[in-house]
């Protein structure tokens, strides 16, 4: 049986925002096809976001390949029978996520040299490294500058209760990061989150971590893919919030 063109899944591209819209009728599988090949794309075309920001060139062509994988496939849906549609499927999807992995190494080669300034980074480093992010205290703690502060429970006083704002330096540092993590994500809890919070504030949190992952990132040479897709992975989520909320945050 022919998939007719009201049931193929369709399809759009742009140089900057390649994606897969919708599949509109079409089988369970065509569907749930559809919607990994949908979410390749979203992930692929971060990645490649993320690298048009610091090298355009790089961004631009990967950026390009997704849309050229994008278009081919959608011309080659149209008339298909449900399994020859799953195979083209399939393919766009191998197709989108091997583009994502080239974006990925791409993205952390730009990052090692932008970021990390082309050098392995020691708990020496961390002062300039940090930035922003937080100050230094004394040799072994950070208070975090986090865009929602996270608050000390009632029955604290200033002078026997930590501040939870402050994190201890841990060796190896991705232990750091991971406290960070926590402490960020508690500050934006349900549990801790109003009705009357600013939006951007929640959008800046994921930024922080997105920072914080490629301050991370510098610690590990050769082997810092699992920070790189942190840093993608919060970046996402701060490109969510912003655009369900239609603002614009600069850090």
């Amino acid at each position: 049986m022919r998939v007719v063109m009201a049931s193929v899944v369709l399809l759009y591209a742009t140089a900057l925002n390649a994606q897969l819209l919708s599949t509109i009728g079409g089988s369970l599988l065509i569907d749930k096809a559809g919607d990994e090949v949908r979410d390749s794309i979203d992930h692929a075309k971060e990645a490649g976001l993320a690298l048009l920001e610091r090298a355009n060139d790089l961004g631009k062509q990967r950026l390009d390949q997704i849309d050229e994988i994008v278009n081919r496939t959608g011309t080659a849906l149209i008339g298909q029978s449900e399994a020859a549609a799953l195979a083209i499927l399939a393919q766009a999807k191998r197709d989108i996520d091997a583009i994502r992995t080239a974006a990925t190494g791409d993205l952390k080669a730009v990052i090692w040299e932008a970021e990390c300034a082309g050098k392995r980074f020691t708990l020496s480093d961390l002062s300039e490294a940090l930035g922003g992010l937080g100050d230094i205290l004394g040799t072994h703690q950070i208070k975090l500058s986090l865009p929602i502060t996270v608050e000390q429970p009632w029955y604290c006083t200033s002078w026997w209760c930590d501040d939870p704002n402050i994190v201890e330096i841990k060796e190896p540092f991705d232990a750091t990061f991971v406290d960070v993590r926590n402490l960020v994500e508690a500050s934006i809890s349900s549990e801790n989150i109003a009705e009357d919070t600013p939006a951007h504030r929640i959008v800046g949190s994921y930024e922080y971590l997105s920072a914080f992952a490629l301050k991370t990132s510098c610690f590990y040479p050769g082997n810092s893919d699992v920070w790189n897709r942190e840093y993608l992975k919060y970046r996402e989520r701060a490109k969510k919030w912003r655009t369900a909320a239609n603002i614009r945050v600069e850090l």
